[in-house]
């Protein structure tokens, strides 16, 4: 799929004058004529990108709004397929393959549900619709999302819409509908993405490999970054992945089916872990959560209550981590009241109370017991 740059658009601009249809249908008729004649020229194809719509909607002389709504329009009748942060797609109307995974949208839940609130209530043809604020309670859905199944149901025919003062709209009800179109599939995109993303997981990688980024996903399965987000999510709980912030990046850190046991690739880390963790999760913690289960360690073993202990530089030394990684340990032990930090000649960092003696979970291996001296319990 490639992007449809606006210099590569060589089709006679549309003309609004001498005519008496509106700006969207002249819009309409553009973008079909457009298509059919760029594609038999092979200056598209199809499955290529639409330009931006702002730059588009310039190109147009119309507004993004105008530009939007003829586009939905062409959708409704073949032409394009669009998702959501992802972009819309030029599409052959004759061809029943769809460009995108077909999901079940919110678009098309609230769909379902206005249909249901029709059937319910037994609205009779002819009569008017409640407004978008009361299917956006009733739906739980945005009122943007509201406005579009709306749109989506005049295009049908099923409702009829009539503009009011105010740029207000009011829908009737117009044409009945069979009932069996309230029955729908329930498929969320994100649970799609999360199965997609873990098949290609189990199929391309070893536990304990750093796995490709988040952006990259989204440009491999066609879908938007938040998309994918939502969709470690979903992987994170089920503990198939770990998702780690900046350069530690995501890895894969179970299978969920039954493999034979492969080799744990070991932290390269100061604070590495004994043997075989059964828990990976063990061995991919942040530095900086390490260093402060070290650091607590260090000043049960070396100090008391109201002393000074050494600056974050020492400690960093004493430690073997960055300064940053120290400063970050300390801070969450002053937040937690633990120590307190004070500026001036006479300043430092002093204990206001003993960091609790908690249960050891990790044994560490790097706290360089020969400068640290702490003692073995």
């Amino acid at each position: 799929m490639a992007k449809i740059q606006i210099s590569q658009i060589n089709f006679p601009a549309p003309d609004f004058k001498n005519t008496t249809l509106s700006k969207e249908k002249i819009i309409l008729k553009w973008l079909i004529d457009w298509i059919k004649v760029s594609v038999n020229e092979h200056v598209i194809k199809y499955g290529d990108f639409l330009p931006e719509k702002s730059k588009l909607a310039k190109y147009l002389n119309v507004s993004a709004t105008t530009l939007q709504n003829a586009i939905r329009q062409a959708e409704y009748i073949g032409y394009f397929e669009s998702r959501q942060s992802v972009g819309t797609v030029v599409k052959d109307p004759n061809s029943q393959n769809k460009m995108f995974e077909k999901t079940f949208s919110k678009k098309d839940k609230t769909i379902s549900l206005i249909k249901k609130y029709i059937i319910d209530n037994k609205i009779k043809i002819g009569a008017k619709l409640p407004d978008v604020k009361f299917f956006a309670s009733l739906t739980g859905m945005g009122e943007n999302t509201v406005r579009l199944a709306l749109d989506t149901l005049v295009m049908s025919k099923i409702l009829n819409v009539v503009s009011l003062k105010g740029n207000k709209s009011c829908w009737i009800y117009q044409d009945e509908f069979f009932v069996n179109d309230l029955k729908f599939q329930d498929i969320n995109l994100i649970n799609v993405v999360a199965n997609k993303i873990k098949d290609y997981i189990v199929l391309n990688y070893q536990i304990g490999d750093k796995i490709i980024s988040n952006d990259a996903f989204a440009k491999m399965f066609n879908v938007s970054i938040r998309t994918i987000n939502d969709a470690t999510k979903i992987l994170n709980k089920q503990k198939i992945i770990l998702s780690r912030r900046g350069r530690y990046g995501t890895i894969y850190l179970n299978s969920p089916q039954k493999i034979k046991k492969q080799k744990e690739r070991e932290e390269k880390s100061l604070f590495m872990s004994k043997g075989k963790s059964e828990n990976l999760q063990e061995n991919y913690l942040y530095c900086w959560e390490k260093a402060l289960d070290a650091l607590k360690k260090y000043i049960i073993q070396n100090h008391q209550t109201g002393d000074k202990i050494p600056s974050m530089r020492v400690l960093a030394s004493i430690l073997n981590v960055s300064t940053n990684t120290i400063k970050r340990a300390v801070s969450t032990l002053c937040e937690d009241g633990y120590l307190i930090a004070q500026r001036g000649k006479y300043g430092g960092i002093f204990i206001l109370e003993m960091p609790q003696k908690e249960t050891e979970t990790f044994t560490w291996l790097a706290l360089n017991p020969d400068v640290v001296k702490l003692k073995q319990r």
